[in-house]
């Protein structure tokens, strides 16, 4: 199993998720298993349940957390002569589609919404390596896609 990939500003991100789920979150979940438990019929009581999974889930994500963070690669000193993990990259979708603007992440950090993709999906993968002014070619269910790499950015 390949070791999880992360920016420096996305490693950050999941200690602070880390830190808020040691503290406030594990805390929260454990009053409210009390409380339920106090006024609970343990034999079908769905407050109670709700409760414990709410705690196994923030107990688990917290072991997930600390298992990515003590396994990750930290990958961002990569050059910005070409399209590389960690950079920002501006492309524009040919013949002529608008200016899109992505940063190319590890699967962990991506997240289309926020413009941040994965270096393994489709169109990050066919971005890396690329320079300015070269045109990368993303295969696609609907034909190829060609994306004219317009700026590189750390």
């Amino acid at each position: 199993m390949a070791k999880p990939q992360l920016t420096k500003s996305g490693r950050l991100r999941l200690i602070e998720q880390l830190e808020s789920l040691r503290g406030s979150g594990r805390s929260e979940a454990l009053e409210r298993v009390k409380t339920a438990r106090k006024f609970c019929d343990f034999r079908e009581d769905v407050t109670y349940f709700e409760a414990i999974r709410e705690q196994e889930r923030i107990e688990a994500k917290i072991v997930e957390l600390e298992r990515v963070l003590a396994d990750a690669m930290i990958e961002d000193d990569a050059p910005t002569d070409r399209v590389g993990f960690g950079v920002e990259v501006w492309i524009r979708e040919l013949p002529d589609g608008e200016d899109e603007t992505y940063r190319i992440v590890g699967e962990l950090e991506a997240d289309l919404a926020n413009g941040t993709i994965s270096v393994s999906s489709p169109l990050g993968s066919g971005l890396i390596g690329k320079r300015v002014g070269e045109t990368a070619s993303i295969d696609s269910p609907g034909g190829a896609l060609y994306f004219e790499i317009k700026r590189i950015e750390r």
